[in-house]
């Protein structure tokens, strides 16, 4: 027998055991493996199916955590009924209308907690064919919507108002709107709490369910399976296909429902449970309180375990018979040319062999397949083998002439090496010296700010201390004009009798005269005090040495010596600083931040004519002081906010910014002070700036210490 048919069998007999030991060997472990298969399809598409509905609960959760923060700082505003209610529509409207999902939903604050004078204040939100509506309607004492099943679901009446509950985000079960569009619907709770966590209310969100459940309704585990969807409190099926109460009820048991749904972030894991019925079935928990799950016979895992058995079966034995047959002819077209190319290549061996030399002789082939590539190469290696030795010689010489050639690049390599070393010297001086006249530029730029802020402040002083001199001369000339109208009593040797003038008119002269003093004195004391404030602040200003002060009194001087930039706006400034805090910094810095901060929400948080406020803070700890700065301006969007403390960025550069306040605040807190700052902003709620600064607590020492 040849080789080739050797090959053929043995191929043949292989592939038969093989297949033989997979079929029989390990059909009961393929049965399991389909079987487990199969559950684990079913599964991770019921698995996938439970994502899907927490990520749509856990969108509406977040919109109702959003419309609570949003309900807790109108609440903090303080605003009155008429912005109140604007500011409701706006946040409602604005919800709503890019929340598909969502039917509607509402504010509803505690009784009597937004307004001492009004019960019940609940602004809704609600989606018509024509877009969504604004409304009070459920703000009526015949709803009385703290009386409603879901909002004592989150907040019963008889629960102390100041605990703060373990549990903020309640789902309630599903149920019918009557009062609009019959859908299915379930509402997610989000409580509201006041700066000390007592509960002012909570904020809601209407979840339509009948995209959900159209959804549900049309998926397909298997040909017969059943899906279903129900709620612990009533076990009847939100699906097409009805469920069982005992089955209902089995399950409720196995994932121990608790009285909130939403203790835990992640539901529970996936239950399966096989039945008397010849079922199984699986079921998870989603995060709103609902049991999601599958009925599946067991003939459905059967008949794919036979189906694929089958299919298995009929491709094995296809697969083998071609195999054999592509074998069989692959050995057949291999093996005909290659006798005859063994044939000329022991011949050209055999007339090589009777000779002295080493000269292969070429073989000659005429056929055309896949040898002939072969033989033209074994013919191209003879003439090269022919050629070799010359060639070899020739490299030789080569080999001499380039290791020449290589020795000389060397030499000129490390010329160039060298001359490239002295410019790339020359180009990290050039840098060096950029980088430092960069950095001279930027305190250049630095200083101007400072000293364009106190020139400022001159101004300023020079408008402010106008008014109380301009009163003192006033006061003075008229105090010229009644000494000049009284005689000269002692000159003359006269009584003021003989001069006609009565005792009355002396007294009103002399109480005319103290009042114009009296007068003279408090505006000559005015302008000492702020000549005196200003002369601190702008000496520390230009020296920032350090020293000891008292931080409220020194902050005071700082908003005195600004009050002409705001004194014709309905702009007020506000200081809550205790009188307790001293310390030893750099008063310099401090003016200069403070003074930034102010200017900056002057120029770009009010427009010209619109009131603000604007408040400062500054309260101390063993280790650190903190100094909160606020405005109830414009605000910042986040992209500004992200660049506020680069340098050179400003909103305003049309109109003349600069763009180093807030960076020159920055390096003067972080470098400086060694503290650090941050700011938040919202675009039409304002901006804080909160710097936190180490201190050195120094003790009271009366008026010496400043």
């Amino acid at each position: 027998m040849s080789i080739k048919s050797r090959l053929l069998c043995a191929i043949i007999i292989l592939q038969l055991i093989g297949f033989a030991v997979l079929v029989f060997r390990f059909s009961d472990d393929i049965s399991d493996s389909l079987l487990q298969h199969g559950q684990v399809q079913v599964q991770a598409t019921l698995q996938a199916q439970l994502n899907h509905f927490d990520a749509l609960a856990s969108e509406m959760e977040r919109g109702a955590r959003a419309l609570a923060l949003s309900g807790e700082l109108i609440h903090a505003q303080n605003f009155d009924l008429p912005e109140s209610e604007r500011a409701f529509s706006e946040l409602l409207l604005k919800t709503f209308r890019p929340f598909p999902q969502a039917l509607g939903g509402g504010i509803w604050f505690e009784p009597y907690r937004y307004n001492p004078q009004q019960r019940l204040m609940g602004p809704y939100a609600y989606r018509t064919p024509q877009g969504v509506v604004f409304s009070w309607e459920l703000n009526t004492p015949q709803y009385n919507y703290p009386q409603q099943p879901w909002y004592e679901l989150a907040i019963p009446h008889d629960w102390p108002r100041h605990v703060t509950p373990d549990v903020q985000i309640y789902w309630t079960p599903p149920y019918r709107d009557e009062a609009g569009s019959e859908s299915l619907m379930m509402t997610v709770d989000a409580l509201m709490f006041d700066q000390q966590q007592h509960i002012l209310g909570m904020a809601t969100i209407d979840w339509s369910m009948e995209a959900v459940l159209t959804y549900l309704n049309q998926s397909t585990f298997t040909r017969n399976s059943q899906p279903f969807l129900f709620h612990p409190d009533n076990p009847q099926s939100l699906l097409n296909h009805p469920l069982s109460s005992s089955t209902s009820e089995q399950l409720t048991k196995a994932f121990h429902a608790r009285q909130h749904p939403t203790d835990n972030a992640d539901h529970d894991p996936i239950v399966s449970i096989s039945d008397q019925n010849g079922q199984q079935l699986y079921a998870g928990k989603t995060r709103s309180g609902l049991i999601l799950g599958v009925i599946v016979p067991d003939a459905d895992f059967a008949q794919l375990i036979e189906q694929q058995r089958a299919d298995t079966l009929t491709s094995g034995v296809l697969i083998a018979l071609v195999f054999i047959a592509i074998v069989a002819l692959m050995l057949e077209v291999l093996f005909k040319p290659f006798e005859h190319i063994l044939g000329l290549l022991t011949s050209t061996v055999d007339a090589n062999r009777n000779k002295q030399t080493s000269r292969i002789q070429p073989i000659f082939y005429e056929g055309n397949n896949e040898f002939t590539p072969i033989i033209s190469t074994f013919n191209i290696l003879a003439e090269q083998i022919e050629t070799f030795t010359q060639r070899l010689s020739d490299s030789n010489r080569e080999l001499q002439h380039s290791q020449t050639e290589i020795a000389e690049l060397n030499f000129r390599l490390e010329e160039k090496v060298e001359e490239r070393t002295r410019e790339l010297h020359a180009k990290k001086e050039e840098a060096i010296n950029a980088l430092q006249q960069l950095k001279i530029t930027q305190s250049q730029l630095i200083n101007m700010e400072k000293y364009a802020a106190m020139g400022e402040l001159v101004a300023g002083l020079a408008h402010e201390v106008n008014t109380p001199l301009s009163i003192s001369m006033t006061s003075m000339e008229a105090l010229q004009d009644q000494l000049d109208a009284v005689p000269d009593i002692h000159s003359s040797g006269t009584t003021p009798a003989d001069t006609g003038i009565s005792g009355s008119a002396i007294n009103e002269l002399l109480q005319s005269l103290h009042e114009n003093i009296s007068i003279t004195i408090a505006n000559l004391n005015q302008a000492s005090d702020m000549i005196s404030r200003f002369k601190q602040v702008t000496v520390d200003q230009a020296s920032d040495q350090l020293r000891d002060f008292e931080l409220g009194d020194y902050l005071t001087s700082i908003i005195s010596s600004l009050r002409p930039n705001y004194k014709y706006r309905p702009i007020q400034v506000d200081l809550d600083c205790p009188e307790t805090i001293y310390l030893s910094s750099h008063p310099g810095a401090i003016s200069q931040i403070i003074t930034n901060l102010m200017m900056n929400s002057l120029i770009h948080a009010f427009e010209e004519g619109q009131s603000g406020h604007i408040q400062i803070s500054a309260t101390q700890t063993a280790e650190q002081l903190q100094i909160s700065y606020r405005d109830d301006g414009k605000g910042m969007s986040p992209e500004v906010v992200e660049q506020l403390f680069e340098p050179f960025f400003t909103t305003r550069r049309e109109q003349g910014g600069s763009g180093m306040g807030t960076h020159v605040v920055h390096q003067l807190v972080t470098q400086a002070l060694q503290g650090e700052i941050s700011v938040s902003s919202t675009p039409e709620l304002g901006t804080r700036y909160t710097i936190t600064l180490p201190r050195q607590p120094i003790a009271k020492r009366g008026t010496d210490a400043l």
